[in-house]
């Protein structure tokens, strides 16, 4: 019996040992809403830029069902993180498929909070965001389609040492590809406007 309940509390011992919880939390800023709603996605990457899984997606870009959309979707409208999930979509579609359903969600009308459980290692977590229509003076209607401004991405590092209570923001990194051709991040943009302001800030904490 001793050794029953000794080898339970080093399971539990463990367990409190590989795996936390953080909170991100995505605050919106003053252009969060142009005439919609942005699309958003949260994800883990490791620190070699290889994609670990997904924390948060709206529903619209990862089902990819876009109102008169092409059936492919709108890689354009999260470019960055369609390129980050997509070889393992293409390795394991019915897994994925029933990963992303547990974290797809409604387009966020406001603050957005999730909670995640994630191993004690070092992550990179990025975080995506694309408002439609969203179009200046150089990103137009006639060279950026239903796009408009091309989406911003924020970037990162979660220690392993990360201590609870302790919170990290976020920092602006680029831009997605206007066309979604590609998950590349452009560091140029001094072509944005009202996309700097999608957001006001994303912090994740350990809880």
């Amino acid at each position: 019996m001793k050794k029953f309940i000794s080898a339970i509390l080093i399971l539990f011992s463990f367990a409190g040992a590989f795996a936390k919880e953080i909170s991100v939390k995505v605050s919106p800023g003053e252009h969060w809403k142009e005439k919609r709603e942005p699309q958003v996605a949260v994800w883990l990457e490791d620190e070699k830029g290889n994609y670990i899984r997904t924390l948060y997606v709206t529903e619209r870009a990862s089902h990819k069902s876009w109102i008169f959309g092409p059936k492919e979707g709108r890689p354009e409208s999260l470019p960055v993180w369609y390129g980050a999930s997509k070889n393992e979509s293409a390795s394991d579609k019915v897994t994925v498929s029933h990963n992303l359903d547990a974290v797809t969600g409604a387009t966020p009308k406001s603050a957005l909070t999730l909670t995640a459980q994630i191993e004690v290692r070092d992550y990179i977590i990025k975080a995506e965001f694309n408002n439609s229509f969203d179009y200046n003076d150089f990103y137009t209607k006639k060279t950026s389609g239903v796009n408009g401004q091309p989406s911003v991405v924020y970037t990162a590092k979660i220690p392993a040492e990360l201590a609870p209570g302790q919170e990290i923001t976020l920092e602006f990194e680029g831009t997605g590809s206007l066309t979604g051709e590609d998950g590349k991040i452009n560091k140029s943009t001094e072509n944005l406007t009202t996309a700097k302001k999608i957001v006001k800030a994303v912090t994740v904490k350990l809880n």
